[in-house]
């Protein structure tokens, strides 16, 4: 299937939206570190539903496992190795402690993830129950869905408020099962969104569709700061599904401006942007700010060094796709 252009443009916008909120701190309104934090993840849930029925679910289950192993899984392997092994190296320079590689190892073997790599698994996961789920009765999709509301509700409630080490044992398994469970529930959104819009994109004039994004995602802004105490269980169903559906709104609307081709770029090349920026890039920049500098990663320090990351890390995209292409499933 073709690529759309306006998909890349969300994910692009979602990809460089986590980069920017790893390296801020301290700097944008808490406001808006909150909105955009509720959909840079379930952004990339939406559009893989968006796109699983666009295709119609046509993939068998097995094609679908070997499809997303050979996409998901095998650069989970591939860069748990090699973050490890920059883990290990910085461990021998001083930089990390004993404890922390433990720790890393241990998220590694129980699919927790290093940093960014979580989400692999999670969707992973979350596309293979959303794929057989949706092929069962309306009532009964309905009724697992909210069961898995449910448990990752009650998920957050007994392990959000404990930091102990025993705690952070346990918790690693459910946060795996909890993260696919939350895949499940962005990609389902996304089929339901793309099935219930498809056909209305398609007949409204660009401005109509861009109206509808922006007061989508003026929704999602409200609904993540300002929904009273009582109605907060409904935050995890709004501003984090209805922010990427505006988007995608918007994107649809605007995408044949050039002034979209930055986004697009790093859509194309998310999981790239993903993997190294986090546990690699990002430590380095914190390495130097911290050790050879002597300054604190925060404030305009952090924006700045996000804004010399980029161009660094768009040089490694030729590189990858030259060279390891591989290690991005590709």
């Amino acid at each position: 299937m073709q690529r759309e252009r306006y998909i890349d443009i969300v994910k692009g916008l979602a990809i460089l939206c986590i980069v920017l909120l790893h390296y801020e701190n301290g700097l944008f309104p808490t406001k808006v570190n909150v909105f955009v934090g509720s959909f840079m993840i379930t952004t990339f849930y939406v559009t893989a539903g968006w796109l699983m029925a666009m295709r119609k679910n046509a993939l068998t289950t097995k094609e679908l496992l070997h499809r997303r192993w050979q996409q998901l899984g095998l650069p989970y392997c591939y860069w748990t190795a090699i973050i490890i092994i920059f883990d290990v190296l910085l461990w021998g320079g001083g930089y990390y402690d004993t404890y922390y590689i433990a720790r890393e190892l241990y998220k590694s073997v129980t699919l927790r993830g290093i940093g960014t790599l979580w989400f692999l698994p999670a969707l992973f996961f979350g596309e293979l129950i959303w794929h057989w789920l949706c092929k069962k009765r309306t009532f009964v999709i309905w009724t697992i869905l909210i069961l898995m509301l449910t448990f990752t509700n009650a998920y957050h409630c007994i392990f959000d408020t404990h930091q102990e080490p025993l705690y952070r044992i346990v918790d690693a398994p459910f946060r795996v099962m909890t993260n696919a469970l939350n895949a499940c529930i962005g990609i389902a959104a996304g089929s339901y969104f793309y099935n219930f819009t498809n056909n209305k994109l398609a007949e409204w004039r660009l401005g109509k569709t861009l109206f509808v994004g922006v007061s989508l995602c003026l929704i999602a802004f409200l609904a993540a700061n300002y929904l009273p105490s009582y109605l907060s269980f409904m935050w995890g169903c709004l501003a984090p599904l209805l922010g990427p559906l505006g988007f995608l709104c918007i994107a649809k609307a605007v995408q044949s401006s050039r002034w979209t081709d930055f986004f697009d770029y790093w859509g194309r090349n998310s999981l790239l942007l993903m993997v190294t920026h986090y546990s690699i890039v990002l430590v380095l920049f914190q390495w130097f700010t911290e050790s050879v500098l002597s300054k604190s990663f925060s404030g305009w320090i952090s924006l700045g060094c996000f804004i010399i990351s980029i161009p660094i890390q768009y040089l490694l995209v030729p590189f990858f796709d030259k060279y390891a292409k591989y290690l991005l499933g590709k």
